[in-house]
């Protein structure tokens, strides 16, 4: 059986044996033959096409109950003086939502959820991740995952995406149960449940 160490060594990356953002988006950017190495080396079906199977296989090795633990930053979103920075860019001529999420978020994922409040626990995690795991951004909206942030370990639900492979966003709710005001950038792992 293939350990995560000796996928690391086939994608050329360090060899720690902890799965991190930098390794999945090395593996799902590589070769078909090297993808093929490493689903052999799983037991799933070798076809070089990375999907829920050979995700799920490569799950399998990173934790004792089969979920993997990705390792990230988190950073707080759909705060206050995140939904005013939205609305002040907004309200310039001519300035797009595209260009108003760079410096702020107007409080609603794009799964459609309202993320600017404190009873229901959403993060932001990154496309790829999504589509690993469920094949598309739309049949991963509102799975739940497990994170440590702060120390603290909680369950909640994908309600947004976040453009940056490395980190995972926590909503005012998150926010709460970790006990962090915003805004903040901290150490932090998920897993899908």
């Amino acid at each position: 059986m293939i350990s995560i160490a000796d996928i690391q060594t086939l994608l050329k990356l360090p060899a720690d044996g902890t799965w991190s953002p930098t390794d999945q988006a090395a593996l799902l950017k590589a070769s078909a033959a090297v993808k093929k190495r490493i689903q052999a080396g799983l037991g799933v079906v070798v076809d070089g096409d990375w999907g829920p199977k050979s995700q799920g296989a490569l799950n399998a090795l990173s934790d004792e109950d089969g979920r993997a633990w990705i390792i990230c930053k988190a950073s707080s979103f759909a705060d206050p003086a995140d939904i005013r920075a939205f609305k002040r860019c907004k309200a310039q001529p001519g300035k797009t939502d595209l260009q108003c999420f760079k410096v702020g978020d107007n409080g609603v994922g794009e799964s459609g959820v309202i993320t600017s409040q404190i009873n229901t626990a959403y993060i932001a995690v990154h496309h790829d991740f999504m589509v690993s795991r469920w094949g598309s951004r739309h049949a991963a909206w509102l799975r739940e995952v497990e994170v440590i942030a702060n120390g603290v370990r909680f369950t909640a639900k994908v309600g947004d995406r976040i453009s940056e492979r490395g980190r995972i966003d926590l909503n005012p709710a998150c926010q709460v149960i970790i006990n962090k005001d915003a805004p903040f950038v901290i150490d932090a792992k998920w897993r899908w449940l």
